[in-house]
Formats: structure tokens, sequence, C-alpha cells
């Protein structure tokens, strides 16, 4: 059996008319809703971004204020502070102190005795506490001295060989 042959044309090629294809009338074609919901999200957007900065600033004010407040405190605690410690200062002066003790009915000693502390007592005295005067050891000195220490120390004050 035979199988009659076709021609052979390109799948993709169509035939081509030559009538001239009729023009449509041009007309305003409406916009489409992607480019208005553009625009909407665009406002939207910049209507938040403005938001967030006006409510920025209006917090950075509010502690500016408090700032202010906080710093007009603080001179004020200070002027108060220089006040009472020039109080402190006159009513701690020796003219102060005087008129104060003449006032209570004090006089001022006419006569100074000094007692003599035996050197072995004060020894003894210093052994059992475990201290010795801060006048001896100078304003410095916050450490511990051993008691045999403290002997020689109470003997070289008393101007006697240990």
């Amino acid at each position: 059996m035979a199988v009659p042959m076709r021609a052979q044309t390109s799948p993709t090629a169509e035939p081509r008319s030559t009538a001239p294809t009729p023009q449509r009338p041009l007309a305003v074609v409406p916009r489409s809703r992607r480019a208005a919901g553009f625009a909407l999200t665009t406002a939207v957007l910049m209507a938040s971004v403005m938001a967030a900065a006006l409510y920025l600033h209006t917090r950075i004010s509010e502690r500016q204020l408090e700032i202010d407040r906080l710093e007009r405190a603080v001179h004020a605690s200070q002027a108060e502070f220089d006040v009472l410690r020039s109080e402190r200062a006159e009513a701690r002066s020796p003219v102060a102190l005087a008129d104060r003790a003449l006032a209570l009915g004090m006089v001022p000693g006419d006569v100074s005795v000094f007692v003599n502390v035996d050197p072995m007592l004060l020894a003894i005295t210093i052994a059992r506490t475990g201290e010795l005067p801060a006048a001896e050891l100078g304003d410095g000195f916050t450490g511990s001295i051993e008691p045999l220490d403290q002997f020689r120390l109470v003997k070289s004050l008393s101007a006697e060989a240990p």
C-alpha cells in the first residue's frame, strides 16, 4: 500500500495573507489596580515613617526636659550643700566653740597637768588590747604589730633599752 506524500512545510510557518488588517480606534485605557495599590502602599508607608519620627522627637524632647529638671535639682542641692558646709565650718571654728562654751558657763583652764604613765603599764594594756596608739605609729599605718615588737616600741618610747 502506498501512502501519498505531503508537501513539506515548516510547522512555524503560517500562510501570509495579503489583505490589510482593519485598525481599531484609539481609546484611553484605565490605569491598572496595581499602580493604585503601589501609590496607596507608598502613602501609608510615608505616613507611618512620619508618625514614627514625630513620636521619636516627642520622646527626645520629654527626656531633655527631664534632664534639665534633674540638672536644676543637682545645682540647687550643690548650692545647699555649700551653704551647709560653710555653716558647719563656722560652727566648728575655735572662736564659735569658745563662744558656746562661755554661753554654757565654762571657763578656760589656767593650768595643764600631764599625767605620767608607767611604760610597763602601757605595754601591758597594749598587749591585752592588741592595739597601739595611732600617734606612736604615724598616720599611714594600718597593719598590726606582734606583741614583742609592741613591747620594744613602748620601751623605745620610754627611753629604756629592751
